[in-house]
């Protein structure tokens, strides 16, 4: 059986994950826990929440942009099957590499720009490969003030 990602599945599930950490978050302002001991763990819940609901849009994201294979975002919650009529026409669904290349046929492969990682936003770029060329006659600098006018 072939495995599909769902992208409208996903994105409910990282919804529905926010808007608990939003009710435990309104339940410790409003002071609606039961305990003294919920009262104390619901600010740790609130953040584990949304510390992994911002992992998997991050994750998402790289998907998205092509550099992870979207097998990795497969769960339960957003598994289809492709072609099977499941869910929504207007769902973006995302095949794993591997079964994308297998779909494809081998003179449908297009090789990439490159076999590397790709570059990401906000990376710093690669050192120069060759050290800059120093000037002739030994590449003495003079300090301003030993400028000649």
């Amino acid at each position: 059986m072939i495995k599909a990602i769902s992208l409208t599945a996903e994105l409910a599930q990282v919804r529905c994950a926010i808007e608990g950490a939003r009710f435990i978050a309104d339940a410790l302002a409003t002071h609606s826990l039961d305990s003294r001991e919920q009262e104390l763990q619901a600010p740790v819940s609130v953040s584990a929440i949304l510390t992994l609901a911002e992992l998997r849009l991050q994750q998402v994201e790289r998907v998205l942009r092509g550099e992870e294979d979207p097998q990795h975002l497969w769960a339960p919650h957003n598994g289809v099957t492709p072609d099977s009529g499941e869910g929504d026409e207007q769902d973006v669904v995302l095949q794993p590499w591997s079964q994308a290349e297998e779909t494809k046929g081998p003179a449908a492969r297009r090789k990439t720009g490159g076999s590397g990682p790709r570059k990401r936003r906000g990376q710093a770029p690669p050192p120069p490969s060759e050290p800059p060329v120093q000037p002739e006659g030994g590449g003495e600098q003079l300090l301003p003030d030993e400028i000649p006018s």
